[in-house]
């Protein structure tokens, strides 16, 4: 009976010793490996942060001293706004309008083309 080949998924060099199901040749193709993947997934998470971040420093832009500002969806975009990005929903109590916040400043569609800019309600 001809034996599996198995081959690290590091180096790709096969690996002849140890259990059948081993992936790695020795521990630090495994480190290598592992370490790839987590830099990989903090590159995502950085990119993210950043459109979050910068959303939010120009949300406090708009907003300034103020505690809201109505201001066009087309110019917020210009500033460098992406409207994709967002942390979470929130609905007003009053009247119960959906903000969609970036951490503590929010926005929603004031229509006609503008958005209004609020602070967190707490």
């Amino acid at each position: 009976m001809a034996e599996t080949l198995h081959l690290c998924l590091n180096c790709n060099k096969e690996i002849k010793i140890g259990r059948a199901d081993r992936k790695f040749c020795n521990e630090l193709c495994k480190n290598e490996y592992h370490n790839a993947e987590k830099l990989k997934a903090r590159e995502e998470i950085a990119s993210i942060d950043l459109a979050l971040r910068r959303n939010r420093r120009l949300l406090k832009k708009v907003l300034g001293g103020k505690t809201e500002e109505i201001i066009g969806r087309e110019t917020l975009e210009k500033m460098g706004f992406n409207f994709e990005y967002h942390t979470h929903h929130v609905r007003s109590k009053v009247k119960g309008y959906e903000y969609i916040f970036c951490y503590n400043y929010g926005y929603r569609d004031a229509g006609a083309g503008n958005v209004k800019v609020v602070k967190s309600f707490k």
